[in-house]
């Protein structure tokens, strides 16, 4: 009876310490998140780090990224960088193959002992990688001269400061190639030159291959480049014969292109030709504006021809006529306009004019070609300055063309009633 007390009050207080210490916990975990409450936080896009052994090399294209969920107390989550999360695949363990690999993350401790209630959560949380063997071989060197030096000149073999590079990578892409290559672009070097080249692993059909490494990555080469003696590179000039220009006429301008051809012989003929090749005669018989003709070079042997095959130049050749000044004087001034009943007197009655224009046209111009007209409609009767108007009816000479002296007129405007008979101004009785 007496030990079955005992194990009641035992019981009980057991019970009651149990209940106490639930309800401290309670307690304790109702004041801390209501100071401090459990939120979420997701980061996307966090880079994987691939942790690769020195034996096997990864094949396939996995995720690179993830998506990290963390939780916990709230000063401690939102204290947390995109860079504090650390997402792992580690592959050093693993034997060539496909395996199924789980990640794992790690969140950089922050300054607060919440960091330990820091759960996190990644998708996807697994990946699949293919490892295969890596394996290393050493592979000969190739330089492929991809352009060759200019016209006239020539290059010697490049001449490499090593002979092989080591290739490193999965064992199915390494044993695909043949050999290392380097290509080289000559088109402007005219002298020795001596650069750094980028190598690039190639298979048996000159392809390249990617994924795997090369070490040393690049190669210094050499080249020698000489002039050839069985090409050269000679000036040429258009033969343009002048003396038969259209008199009236000058050449203003003249361009050709190209400026120089290349040719091929003999070393010994080649050191003959002058440093200037001319074209074919070009005849300016009846041109009497600008023109584009293609003549030929004139070789001085026929064993020489031009690289390339065509001889031929094309000339641009700008003619212009001649433009001369001349001063025709003792134009007469007409006026129109002038009412009926108004007398008018001009001062003076004739002008000098001088005219700018092509020699053709100017020489043969007379006074009477040239019409100085004093437009007088709607003026009253009064004294004015007023500037003629030109007109020319030769040619293609305009009123641009000339420039009058005097380049103003005194008129005089009187009414009919209030003159004399006398004082009538002849040029008033021609235009009135």
């Amino acid at each position: 009876m007496i030990r079955q007390l005992l194990r009641s009050e035992m019981a009980g207080n057991l019970l009651w310490l149990t209940v106490s210490a639930l309800l401290a916990t309670a307690v304790w975990y109702i004041a801390v998140t209501s100071a401090d409450p459990i939120t979420q936080r997701r980061f996307y896009g966090v880079p994987i780090q691939y942790v690769t052994g020195a034996a096997a090399v990864m094949t396939n294209s996995p995720a690179r990224i993830v998506d990290v969920t963390i939780q916990g107390a709230q000063t401690t989550v939102s204290s947390r960088r995109h860079d504090d999360i650390v997402v792992r695949a580690d592959l050093t363990r693993l034997e060539p193959g496909t395996h199924l690999v789980t990640l794992k993350v790690d969140i950089v401790q922050p300054d607060s002992p919440g960091f330990r209630r820091l759960v996190s959560r990644v998708e996807p949380s697994q990946i699949t990688v293919e490892l295969e063997s890596r394996e290393s071989h050493e592979k000969r060197i190739e330089i492929a001269v991809a352009e060759s030096p200019p016209i006239g000149f020539r290059n010697d073999e490049p001449v490499l400061d090593i002979e092989q590079v080591i290739v490193r990578g999965a064992a199915s892409l390494v044993s695909q190639v043949v050999a290392v290559r380097g290509e080289l672009d000559l088109s402007a070097s005219r002298n020795p030159i001596e650069v750094d080249l980028r190598l690039n692993a190639i298979d048996a059909d000159g392809n390249r291959i990617d994924g795997v490494e090369l070490e040393p990555q690049t190669a210094s080469v050499s080249v020698n480049i000489t002039r050839r003696d069985d090409i050269r590179q000679i000036a040429v000039r258009p033969n343009v014969l002048l003396k038969t220009l259209p008199e009236g006429y000058t050449l203003k301008n003249q361009s050709y292109d190209p400026e120089s051809l290349f040719v091929s012989g003999a070393p010994d003929q080649l050191a003959k030709i002058a440093d200037t090749l001319l074209t074919a005669p070009i005849s300016l018989v009846d041109r009497e504006q600008g023109f584009v003709t293609s003549v030929p070079i004139q070789l001085p042997d026929d064993e020489l021809f031009v690289m390339g095959g065509d001889s031929n130049i094309t000339v641009s050749i700008e003619i212009i006529p001649i433009v001369v000044s001349r001063q025709i004087d003792s134009i007469g001034v007409a006026q129109i306009g002038l009412a009926e009943d108004y007398i008018v007197s001009i001062v003076p009655t004739t002008v000098s004019a001088i005219v700018t224009g092509p020699v053709v046209q100017v020489e043969s111009l007379t006074s009477e070609e040239i019409q100085v007209i004093v437009d007088l409609q709607g003026l009253a009767p009064g004294v004015y300055d007023v500037a003629p108007s030109i007109s020319v009816t030769q040619g293609e000479l305009s009123e641009d063309n000339v420039s009058l002296s005097p380049a103003e007129l005194n008129v005089e405007i009187t009414s009919s009633e209030e003159a004399e008979p006398d004082d009538r101004s002849p040029v008033a009785d021609a235009g009135g």
